[in-house]
């Protein structure tokens, strides 16, 4: 392709933003490419196509609400790439909020750009077209006017991953129940006790053998079940083994009562589906690995500061980016299960896997001098982050729920518990971290950023599990 000047001081918009209520496509490029972007958008405008772009909004701080708006409700998602838009923050999170938000997105080459690992990873599950073929518009059009055609259609095998129940009735029921099966237990025990001494000190040893390798003394976060009916039913802390991903657990459906965040409300959540949840933090290896990158803080105090500490200073778009690279691989490489997808978590899940069937401040029990023996905190991290796994795991055989680092999750507790489906652009992280006091970093711990945020104790983990409904 030619080489062409790409500043572009007072060139003018060439029509105004679509604004109707009818399918569009939103645009994303590099201010720099004006020139050529402009001229491109001009041809496809005339053809008929409704196209919404960001001319005239001013940037204001690091996510426009407007924009985020645009993409969510367009119908596809057009990315003009060159290496200046490889290198903008804004076409970057533009790109990384289309792919959170599920969008068919097309790509138009402004010239030859090498991709970043994880981007053209993303991106090569859609079409695209260079602006030097001949036919590019042609194809282009086609694209978008199969979009502003097609019905909105719901992913094969949807599952609702959280149903709402408030029915505190039932619960109080089921607490009931189980005191009084404890009480019946140490009845029996007392009875052994007095009538068959040597016998109940044999049986006693017995009980505590088999409960030190799967018994918690928290033994219920609300009715957990496990359901599978065509194959042997999975258990709490199951390993699966993706060979991409790594090492996941299964949390089995159930149901978690919570409090609703910024009220006295409680509510009762059931996860209706049981999913995998990877038992380690994603590494920066793992993630250098996939997405062809380490964002991560660097500690010249750390020895090995890659292969097994996790990543972190990455924002939640990055991590969402990073959630769908390792679903195109897997997938590629036929390892991934029918209908299911690699995502971050959302809330209810990540606090309903944390606490793995308890109560308590903690899934140890209420006193935070336990905290030593399972995350690193203000209080033992010497305010270094630490490499995976080497605190004790919850019941589930989760690791580091309580730090090292501090874990984005998808959607909110308020964006399930009070059916509400519009987010701004503000996210939700869980967990303790290693720059934390122990009473931050309790299983109800959460904290606030922009999905743009990045800090040196913010990573994350995936889940493994099917296909939910937008």
């Amino acid at each position: 392709m030619k080489t062409v000047s790409h500043k572009a001081p007072g060139i003018s918009p060439p029509f105004e933003a679509y604004s109707g209520d009818g399918p569009y496509s939103f645009i994303s490029y590099a201010h720099a490419d004006k020139v050529l972007v402009f001229e491109s958008m001009r041809k496809l405008h005339e053809n008929g196509a409704n196209i919404w772009y960001d001319e005239g909004i001013k940037a204001a701080g690091e996510w426009v609400e407007e924009i985020a708006h645009a993409i969510k409700n367009s119908s596809l998602f057009l990315v003009f790439i060159s290496p200046r838009a490889v290198d903008s923050r804004y076409v970057k999170s533009e790109v990384g909020y289309a792919l959170s938000e599920n969008k068919e997105i097309l790509t138009i080459f402004v010239e030859e750009t090498t991709l970043p690992a994880g981007l053209s990873l993303c991106l090569q599950q859609f079409q695209s077209v260079s602006l030097d073929d001949p036919t590019w518009l042609e194809k282009a059009m086609k694209a978008i006017f199969q979009r502003m055609e097609a019905p909105p259609s719901k992913p094969e095998n949807e599952v609702d991953s959280e149903e709402l129940i408030i029915d505190h009735g039932k619960i109080l029921w089921e607490m009931w129940e189980h005191s009084r099966e404890v009480q019946k237990g140490r009845m029996f025990r007392s009875r052994e006790k007095l009538e068959h001494p040597k016998k109940s000190t044999r049986v006693s040893k017995e009980i505590a053998k088999s409960r030190s390798k799967d018994y918690s003394r928290h033994p219920f976060t609300v009715n957990v079940e496990v359901v599978n009916k065509e194959k042997k039913p999975n258990q709490p802390g199951d390993i699966f083994e993706d060979p991409v991903a790594g090492l996941f657990a299964w949390i089995p459906p159930g149901e978690i009562s919570i409090k609703v965040p910024y009220s006295d409300e409680s509510k009762v959540a059931r996860v209706s589906q049981g999913y995998w949840m990877s038992k380690y933090l994603i590494t920066q290896q793992l993630y250098e690995n996939v997405m062809g990158s380490n964002p991560s803080f660097f500690d010249s105090s750390v020895r090995n500061p890659v292969a097994n500490l996790p990543v972190n200073n990455v924002s939640w778009l990055d991590a969402v980016s990073f959630c769908k690279a390792i679903t195109i691989l897997s997938k590629t490489a036929g390892h991934l299960m029918d209908s299911h997808e690699f995502r971050l978590p959302t809330e209810v899940e990540w606090e309903y896997a944390c606490r793995a069937g308890t109560l308590t401040d903690y899934y140890f029990g209420d006193h935070a001098s336990d905290l030593q023996e399972h995350g690193w905190f203000r209080g033992n991290s010497l305010k270094k982050i630490h490499p995976i796994g080497l605190k004790s795991p919850n019941p589930w055989g989760l690791y580091d729920m309580y730090g090292n680092v501090r874990e984005w999750v998808g959607n909110s507790f308020v964006n399930t518990l009070l059916n509400d489906s519009e987010q701004d652009e503000f996210r939700i992280s869980r967990g303790g971290a290693y720059m934390k006091t122990a009473a931050e970093c309790q299983s109800s711990s959460r904290s606030t950023n922009s999905l743009n945020h990045r800090f040196r104790n913010l990573g994350f983990r995936p889940v493994l599990a099917k296909v939910r409904a937008k």
